[in-house]
């Protein structure tokens, strides 16, 4: 049996810190670089990437979650039987990051010096605007040797390895918070009450069930209501039978 995990954040931070994850997943997919028609799609994503991390101020939260991480690893190796020496390296490993971290000005700022990447990006904000005709530049790098092309893509991402690693310490702190435990949703709504220290809802359901989870509120209380799936726009209806499910208020 195979489930899906659904997460809710239940402030901006972890918003953003998901919308970035989500981002670096695609750029990672083999298929979106040097394939016919897909590395369009690398570079739709990158700019995306680019326009949210210059739009928000990443690194002032990331230090913040990340010296808090530090606190609670201080506090777990005074536990009996703990494992000391994997605490210990992923405790240096965070202080690395953090180090790293302070001595970056602007996270993705030596991006902005690329020249290329500087004068194909505004026409990716212009629908259909990635013709020939409009980036000739660009198609011509798109006929390039897939090698050379896989080394400038690595090469742009390496500038944002930081960022990345970042995020995925943090979001590791933030799930890791509590377990997923067994619920149950009558007529498929669950009501839920949240504490100042609860951020993200994470809810595992089996797939293929023929429904989804939607949740709404905020940092103080949210609910959850199981949906029937339907293609047909605005078809979609709740549920009326129980639902069994599991979740974590991280």
């Amino acid at each position: 049996m195979s489930f899906s995990i659904y997460e809710f954040p239940l402030n901006e931070k972890v918003r953003n810190y998901l919308r970035v994850e989500h981002l670096f997943n695609a750029l990672h997919d083999p298929d979106k670089i040097c394939k016919e028609h897909t590395e369009i799609q690398f570079f739709r994503d990158f700019f995306t990437l680019l326009d949210l991390i210059e739009r928000i101020d990443l690194k002032t939260e990331l230090m913040r979650d990340l010296n808090n991480y530090l606190i609670v690893l201080d506090a777990w190796l005074e536990f009996p039987d703990v494992d000391q020496r994997a605490l210990n390296h992923t405790k240096n490993h965070v202080w690395d990051v953090i180090n790293r971290l302070k001595s970056t000005t602007r996270i993705g700022k030596t991006l902005k010096a690329d020249k290329f990447l500087m004068a194909i990006r505004q026409r990716f904000s212009i629908p259909g605007a990635t013709c020939s005709f409009d980036l000739p530049k660009l198609h011509y790098w798109l006929n390039l040797e897939d090698e050379e092309k896989l080394t400038d893509c690595q090469r742009w991402l390496n500038d944002l390895v930081l960022l990345e690693d970042c995020v995925k310490i943090a979001l590791s702190f933030i799930r890791n918070r509590k377990p997923l435990n067994e619920e149950n949703a009558p007529n498929g709504f669950y009501q839920g009450i949240a504490d100042n220290k609860v951020e993200l809802i994470r809810i595992e359901q089996t797939k293929n069930k023929g429904y989804y989870p939607t949740l709404s509120g905020n940092k103080y209380r949210y609910s959850i209501r199981f949906m029937r799936f339907n293609t047909e726009e605005n078809q979609s209806s709740s549920m009326d039978e129980t639902i069994i499910f599991k979740m974590a208020g991280c």
